[in-house]
C-alpha cells in the first residue's frame, strides 16, 4: 500500500491537483503545519483538506504563532541515542547541523553498539560529542545523555528522524513559561510506502494534532481516577526538558523502553512532571519527520513492545504515586478495550487485524510479568553535587531575598503575610504568591498588590509542589518560604542575612519564632537549640519553616518532596544538613499562627509523616551515633504526638 506524501502551502490549496492514487497531504501556512488528510479520491482533496485545517487556521489567525519569546538565557543540549544505525544517524546529524541556529551542544549516545560504525560516523562531525554507553537500554542511554549534557535545556530525538532548519530556534522559544518543564512537538511521517507504515501512522502514529496544547496538574487530577493518559503529551522522537525536571522528578526509569520492557519511558517521565505540579507543552510548530518501520514483522515487534512497556509503565506510575487509577486502567480498561477490538474484528472491520490484536495482548501480559520480575530496581537520579554550594554565599547591599508564599484558602490571613514582607527593613525583597487552587478570595487579595508581587495560580498541586514552583519563579539569591497564615517580623530578612555574612558556607540559617492564636494574640516563644544533621535526627529543632533563609543555589538539587503529605520541610532540612553546614540562632524571625486548620492538629498524620521522613534517612546513616540519634528521634516523635 503506497501513499504518496505531499506538502502544500495554504496559498496553493485552491489550485491543488492530485494524480490518481492514494495521497497523504499536509497543508502549511509558511512554517506552521495546519493539518493533513488521507486522500483516496483526488477530486475530494480540496474539501477534505479545508475541513482538516480549519481548527488550526482559526487558532493561528486569532492568536498568531505560539512561539513568541526566544529565551537566550537557557543553553541547549541535543541528545541523539543510537544503536547500530549509522546510515540513519548520519542523515539525522546532517539535518541538525543544517539548522539556522547553531548555538547548541550536540551529543551522540552510542548504546551498546555491535561495532564502531556509529563512532566512525560521528568522527566526521568535529563539533559533535560522542559518548559510548555499554549498558543496553534506551532509557539508560537517555540518562547518560542527561548526565553528560551541560545545557539548561535537554532535547532528545531519534536517529531515524530528520530535523527541519527551524527546530533549534523553535525549541529555545518553547520554554518561555517557567512552569513548563517538558515540551513535545509534532512528528510527521517521512514516508508511507508500505502497509506497515500506513497501519502505524493511522492507528499508532506520533502525530498529536495541529493545535498547541498545555498539560498541567489540572489535567492530571481530572484523569487520575482512571489513569492519566500521559502518552497524549507527545512522542519521544521530538521532546525536550529543563534539566531541572530531572532534579525534581528523577531521571528516566531504566526498567522501561527499548532494551528493557519495551516502551513508555518518555510518557512515564511526562507523568511524573505532571504529578509534581509542573506543565508539559505540545507545540505543533516544533515538528520533525520520522521514518516508520516498513515491514509487518517490525510493526508487530513494535506493537508487542508498546503494550509491554505500557503495562510496565502503569505499574511503575502506581508504584511512584499510588494513584489507583493506573490499576483501574490496567485491570478494567485494557480487558474492555481488547474485547471491543475483538468484536470489531468479528464484525469484519477491515482496520482490525487479529494478528495485531493477539500480539498486543501478549505484550500486555509480558509487561505485567516484566514489572513483577524487576520491581525491586530503583530509579536513578542525578547525584552530582552543585559546585556553587562549595563556594561561600556573597551578601551585598543588592542581594535579593525572594519570599515565597503558598496559599490554599487562607485569604483571611494572606494580607498580613504579604504586608509583613513589604515592611521588611531589608528593602531588596520580592513577594511570590502561589495560589494553590484556592476557592476563596485569595486572587482578589493578591489583586490589591498587582504591582508589588508576583501572583501565579496552579491547580491544587499541594504545599511541597507549590513551594518548588515558587522557587522556579524566584529571582533572589536567598529564599524564605512563608506560609500564608503566618507573618515575618520586620527585621527578619536583614537579621538572617547578617548571619549569612558571618557563616557564608552555610546551606541555610534558621531562628526562633513566636506562636500566636487565630487573632494574632501572643501565646509563647519557641526557642530550640540545634546543631545540624545530628540534632535534626533527634527532632525538628527548627520548628517553623518561615524561620529559615536558604541559599538559592540549593535548588533543585535539593527540593521539597511532593510525595510527602506533611513534614516536607523537615525532610528538606535533613537532606541539606546531611551535606552542608547549617547554623541556628535564637533570635525571633516570624510568628506561627495556631488555628483549627493547621496541619499539625492531625497528630496521627504528623507522626506518620515524621517517621516516614526519618526512615528515608536510613540509607544515608554513616555511623552508630547517627543510627542511635535516628532511633531516639523516632521515640521523641512518638512521645510528642501521643502524649
Amino acid at each position: 500500500m503506497l501513499y504518496k506524501i505531499s506538502h502544500v502551502q495554504l496559498t496553493e490549496l485552491d489550485t491543488l491537483v492530485l494524480t490518481a492514487g492514494d495521497h497523504y497531504v499536509v497543508v502549511w501556512w509558511n512554517n506552521i503545519p495546519l493539518g493533513h488528510a488521507w486522500i483516496a479520491q483526488p477530486e475530494e482533496a480540496r474539501e477534505k483538506l479545508r475541513v482538516a485545517i480549519q481548527p488550526a487556521l482559526d487558532y493561528y489567525r486569532e492568536r498568531g504563532s505560539s512561539l513568541h519569546t526566544v529565551n537566550t538565557a537557557n543553553s541547549l543540549s541535543v541528545v541523539i541515542c543510537t544503536r547500530n544505525r549509522p546510515q540513519s544517524l548520519a542523515i539525522c546529524l546532517q539535518s541538525l547541523l543544517s539548522c539556522t541556529d547553531q548555538d547548541f551542544e550536540l551529543l551522540v549516545i552510542d548504546n551498546a553498539p555491535d561495532d564502531d560504525a556509529s563512532f566512525e560516523v560521528v568522527r566526521k562531525f568535529p563539533t559533535v560529542k560522542y559518548v559510548r554507553e555499554n549498558r543496553k537500554g534506551l532509557d539508560i542511554a537517555r540518562n547518560t545523555g542527561a548526565r553528560c549534557a551541560t545545557g539548561d535545556l535537554i532535547a532528545y530525538t531519534d536517529d531515524d528522524v530528520q530535523i527541519p532548519v527551524n527546530w533549534i530556534a523553535n525549541l529555545k522559544a518553547s520554554f518561555s513559561d517557567p512552569l513548563v518543564m517538558a515540551v513535545t512537538g509534532l512528528v510527521i511521517p517521512a514516508s508511507l510506502d508500505t502497509y506497515a507504515q500506513y497501519v502505524f501512522e493511522k492507528k499508532w502514529g506520533f502525530n498529536k494534532g495541529y493545535l498547541p496544547r498545555r498539560f498541567d496538574h489540572r489535567y492530571f487530577l481530572d484523569h487520575s481516577a482512571y489513569g492519566v493518559p500521559a502518552w497524549d503529551v507527545g512522542a519521544g522522537a521530538n521532546m525536550a526538558f529543563r534539566k531541572d525536571a530531572f532534579l525534581l522528578a528523577g531521571l528516566f526509569d531504566e526498567r522501561l523502553d527499548v532494551g528493557a520492557s519495551g516502551c513508555s519511558g518518555d510518557s512515564e517521565m511526562w507523568y511524573r512532571v505532571l504529578a509534581e505540579g509542573w506543565n508539559c507543552y505540545y507545540i505543533p510548530e516544533l515538528y520533525v519527520f520520522h521514518e516508520h518501520r516498513s515491514s509487518d514483522t517490525g510493526l508487530r515487534q513494535q506493537l508487542f513492545s508498546y503494550m509491554r512497556g505500557h503495562v510496565s509503565a502503569l505499574l511503575v506510575q502506581h508504584e511512584n504515586y499510588q494513584q489507583r487509577g493506573e490499576l483501574r486502567r490496567l485491570y478494567k480498561g485494557l480487558p474492555h478495550y481488547y474485547l471491543k477490538r475483538l468484536k470489531q474484528w468479528l464484525q469484519r472491520d477491515r482496520d482490525e487485524s487479529l494478528r495485531h490484536i493477539i500480539t498486543e495482548i501478549k505484550g500486555c501480559y509480558s509487561g505485567w510479568q516484566f514489572y513483577n520480575a524487576h520491581k525491586q530496581i530503583q530509579r536513578q537520579d542525578i547525584t552530582v553535587f552543585p559546585s556553587a554550594l562549595r563556594q561561600p554565599a556573597a551578601v551585598t547591599e543588592q542581594s535579593l531575598v525572594s519570599v515565597i508564599i503558598p496559599c490554599y484558602n487562607h485569604a483571611e490571613y494572606l494580607k498580613q503575610a504579604i504586608d509583613s514582607v513589604l515592611a521588611q527593613s531589608w528593602k531588596q525583597v520580592e513577594v511570590i504568591v502561589i495560589d494553590d487552587g484556592s476557592t476563596d478570595n485569595t486572587a482578589a487579595v493578591c489583586a490589591l498588590y498587582s504591582k508589588q508581587i508576583t501572583y501565579t495560580r496552579v491547580e491544587r498541586v499541594g504545599l511541597a509542589a507549590a513551594r518548588n514552583i515558587g522557587v522556579q519563579l524566584s529571582k533572589g539569591q536567598f529564599l524564605i518560604f512563608l506560609d500564608a497564615d503566618d507573618y515575618l517580623y520586620a527585621g527578619a530578612a536583614e537579621l538572617q542575612l547578617h548571619y549569612f555574612k558571618l557563616y557564608p558556607h552555610a546551606g541555610f540559617i534558621s531562628g526562633a519564632h513566636d506562636r500566636v492564636d487565630k487573632y494574632g494574640a501572643f501565646l509563647n516563644t519557641v526557642y530550640n537549640n540545634g546543631d545540624g544533621y545530628w540534632s535534626l535526627l533527634h527532632g525538628n529543632y527548627i520548628g517553623m519553616e518561615s524561620c529559615v533563609l536558604y541559599r538559592r543555589d540549593l535548588f533543585f538539587h535539593f527540593h521539597f518532596d511532593t510525595r510527602l503529605g506533611v513534614c516536607e520541610d523537615y525532610d528538606l532540612n535533613l537532606s541539606i544538613a546531611r551535606h552542608l553546614f547549617v547554623f541556628h540562632h535564637n533570635n525571633r524571625i516570624a510568628a506561627y499562627r495556631i488555628h483549627d486548620m493547621n496541619m499539625s492538629t492531625d497528630k496521627a498524620r504528623m507522626l506518620k509523616g515524621a517517621c516516614e521522613v526519618l526512615q528515608k534517612q536510613i540509607p544515608a546513616l554513616q555511623n552508630e551515633a547517627e543510627r542511635l540519634a535516628l532511633q531516639e528521634g523516632l521515640n521523641n516523635w512518638t512521645s510528642y504526638y501521643t502524649k
